[in-house]
């Protein structure tokens, strides 16, 4: 198994409200679902202990493994979630990183 963090700023322009409806309406729906996905989280964050968050989204997923992680993304099940994402996400803070649990 293996662990994907998502992270990301959302576009100045747009509301965590319109996130969250945007979210809980599809993404949520939609990313769960797929082969290979074993548990899907979506954490808005409130602050850091030091600082600024450099992110406002982290994305909590579990998943078969990174390369299916990958072929789910470029899925045609997952192209409307992908697409509409960038009407929130600001990519240019996205960032994806993958591990295992330390045993």
């Amino acid at each position: 198994m293996q662990k994907v963090f998502v992270m990301y700023k959302l576009k100045p322009e747009v509301s965590i409200e319109d996130y969250r409806k945007w979210s809980v309406s599809l993404d949520q729906k939609v990313t769960p679902f797929q082969p290979g996905v074993y548990r899907f989280e979506v954490y808005a964050i409130e602050g850091a202990e030091k600082g600024e968050s450099p992110y406002q989204i982290v994305e909590d997923i579990e998943v078969e493994s990174f390369e299916q992680w990958q072929k789910i993304v470029n899925s045609e099940a997952m192209k409307e979630v992908i697409e509409t994402w960038s009407n929130y996400g600001d990519e240019s803070t996205l960032k994806v990183i993958y591990g295992k649990k330390v045993k």
